[in-house]
């Protein structure tokens, strides 16, 4: 492509054991990819995020526990304060990912809406946007969210949900992003999500390593692999490519505060 994407959410920490971040990176910016978040589900994959943030230009890092890997009840406490602490580094741009997953039952529900209270809470005394990832979840999430109120901006990433949710999570002042996913014949109904969104408001992401989209469909997914949602996003707006590519690299700087 021609212009600028902005991959708003991929695991850069992942490629790691596959391949060379510099040469994932490379070849995502062949593709007209210039921005990366690289997304922590951990503290120590906070730490690396940093670190690949420091040495690559036009990659940035966030902080946070994802629902999967908030471990035990017992153990959660100590696991938030060491987050707190080191959240405060300036190196980070976001919040997460945390969220809610009842697909998988690696951490009870209980701890999950701990933890991501915790996130909401941070987030809003940094003033620095959330990353929330919500899976098999969204009925949970949703009065959470709306208790908390207007407290924190953020995105809801990978959006995975009918329509039926959109006018909701966009009166709380969430930006929502569109992955892979979006490209899958089966996915009907997140078309129609997608039509819903305002273009000041939408972002796109590949989350790789997963949810290659539909012309990579079985291949380990990468940022270069962008183009192709980007491309199918804008077909299903209804709307010229550029002219998405161009809102959804703008919102995403202006949400993440970076250029």
């Amino acid at each position: 492509m021609n212009f600028p994407l902005f991959d708003s959410h991929c695991h850069l920490t992942w490629e790691e054991e596959k391949h060379s971040v510099a040469d994932t990176i490379q070849r995502a910016q062949a593709q007209g990819v210039q921005r990366f978040l690289c997304v922590a589900i951990d503290l120590a994959s906070a730490q690396r995020c940093a670190a690949i943030a420091s040495q690559h230009q036009g990659v940035f890092a966030s902080i946070g526990i994802h629902p999967n890997d908030v471990g035990a009840a017992a153990e959660l406490p100590q696991l938030l304060s060491q987050l707190q602490e080191q959240a405060t580094d300036s190196s980070f741009v976001a919040i997460g990912e945390t969220g809610l997953d009842f697909f998988r039952d690696s951490s009870q529900p209980e701890t999950q809406i701990q933890s991501l209270k915790m996130h909401l809470e941070l987030a809003a005394k940094l003033d620095l946007p959330i990353i929330l990832h919500c899976r098999s979840a969204i009925q949970t999430l949703l009065p959470i969210l709306q208790d908390f109120g207007a407290k924190s901006k953020g995105v809801m990433h990978c959006y995975s949900e009918g329509p039926e949710h959109i006018e909701a999570l966009l009166e709380l002042g969430l930006h929502i992003s569109f992955a892979g996913n979006l490209s899958y014949p089966k996915s009907e109904a997140l078309r129609q999500a997608s039509r819903l969104v305002p273009l000041d408001r939408i972002l796109v992401e590949t989350d790789a390593p997963f949810l290659a989209p539909q012309a990579m469909r079985g291949k380990r997914n990468e940022p270069s692999f962008l183009p192709h949602t980007l491309e199918c996003l804008a077909e299903s707006m209804g709307l010229e490519a550029q002219r998405v590519a161009a809102a959804t690299y703008k919102n995403a700087c202006k949400l993440f505060k970076v250029s």
